[in-house]
């Protein structure tokens, strides 16, 4: 049997989605970084540099999960949490619009995991058959 046969098909959808969905989100990650604002007066200010650059390395977790996938996963939202507190800590607040961030980059980042659970056998470590 090989190694395709033997993962679960859940599993390579999963990661399938994640692949794509991660790889629309660096095209379009690039496309902005490449695409200047034609309204931009100053330059980025370095904080704002900074907390952008936390972004891209959220994106580049995506990259790092099409072949590890709980590191690229884990550095992802790991990535997302320390964004949204450096945000805290330089601003004095946050913005609800955020979110929409968080349900553009995280999904995948929990897809991946996902896919890695289960072609490592389950929650319960025997597939994920219930308990009878």
């Amino acid at each position: 049997m090989s190694h395709s046969e033997r993962v679960p098909r859940a599993a390579r959808v999963m990661r399938w989605v994640a692949r794509i969905w991660g790889a629309l989100i660096t095209v379009a990650a690039l496309i902005m970084v490449f695409t200047p604002d034609p309204y931009a007066t100053e330059p980025i200010s370095l904080r704002d540099g900074f907390l952008l650059s936390l972004w891209g390395v959220a994106i580049l977790g995506l990259l790092l999960a099409w072949r590890w996938e709980v590191v690229g996963g884990i550095v992802t939202i790991a990535t997302m949490v320390v964004r949204e507190l450096a945000w805290v800590v330089l601003y004095g607040d946050w913005l609800v619009n955020f979110l929409i961030m968080w349900v553009v980059v995280v999904p995948p980042a929990v897809l991946f995991l996902m896919s890695w659970r289960l072609e490592r056998g389950g929650l319960h470590g025997k597939g994920c058959a219930s308990h009878g």
